[in-house]
């Protein structure tokens, strides 16, 4: 059984939603280099949530907001490489979730680029035995850090939009991000300035950080399922539609991890 059909069959994946945590970020006298690694850190000040599974780390320096991903369990390093890591930051809590960035990208995410795969992957519980759909799984797991992950709600919208660019366009605006490739759990090292300039469009003051996994909705229905709400609206009318779909969509792990960072 190949690992990806794995996922899909496993419905018992937890679901993780820390409350929000406030955290005063100091400032520091050195700049760091981006490269995925701790090395240089001062990770006993800049520490900003230990758990067993990942510790999250933030420093500034000259307005500029540097963050450190550290995983530290197999799951959560297997659920970011399928659904990738995403990070928003904002000023504003209401608009907290309106621009993201995610690195790794993720197995799943990549295959927004194949609209027809991508639709055959949320509804066809067939989907993922094919031959030919598991060497394409195989070929995007292996560029999940060739490019980094946009993720944009418009207008409130709580659908998000996604696209995909060369790391070369957000350096633009001053963003770095790097995992280092030689760790066998994922890093996550961005660098942000504060200045209002990037996609983030954030400022030095109160920040919302937040950290998430956020999987695709899957819609699949066996034949058995289909059958099932036949006889359902039959008996009840449309009342427990929506209660077969929900039995027989897959439970991937989903995470938020949410802080408000204050200077001093």
């Amino acid at each position: 059984m190949n690992r990806f059909l794995l996922l899909l069959i496993i419905t018992a994946f937890f679901i993780s939603c820390s409350g929000t945590k406030q955290i005063t970020v100091h400032q520091k006298g050195e700049s760091l280099p981006i490269d995925g690694s701790l090395a240089g850190w001062v990770t006993g000040n800049t520490l900003i949530n230990d758990s067993e599974d990942i510790r999250y780390h933030a420093y500034i320096h000259d307005d500029i907001l540097y963050l450190f991903a550290d995983v530290r369990s197999q799951m959560l390093d297997m659920a970011i490489r399928q659904s990738g890591l995403i990070v928003y930051l904002s000023n504003s809590e209401e608009n907290r979730r309106a621009v993201g960035i995610g690195y790794p990208t993720g197995t799943f995410n990549l295959l927004r680029e194949y609209p027809g795969a991508f639709n055959g992957f949320t509804t066809d519980p067939e989907w993922s035995r094919k031959t030919e759909n598991v060497e394409l799984m195989r070929s995007l797991g292996d560029q999940i850090f060739e490019r980094v992950m946009i993720v944009e709600r418009y207008d409130g919208s709580s659908r998000p939009e996604y696209g995909f660019v060369e790391k070369s366009q957000i350096e633009i605006d001053g963003v770095e991000i790097a995992s280092d490739p030689d760790r066998r759990l994922i890093s996550l090292e961005m660098k942000i300035p504060l200045d209002g300039s990037t996609l983030f469009r954030a400022q030095k003051g109160d920040l919302w950080l937040g950290f998430a996994l956020e999987p695709p909705t899957f819609r699949m229905r066996s034949d058995n399922d289909a059958i099932a709400n036949q006889q359902a609206r039959g008996m009840y009318g449309n009342r427990n539609r929506n209660q077969h779909r929900q039995r027989s969509q897959p439970r991937m792990l989903s995470r938020d991890d949410w802080f408000i960072l204050r200077f001093d």
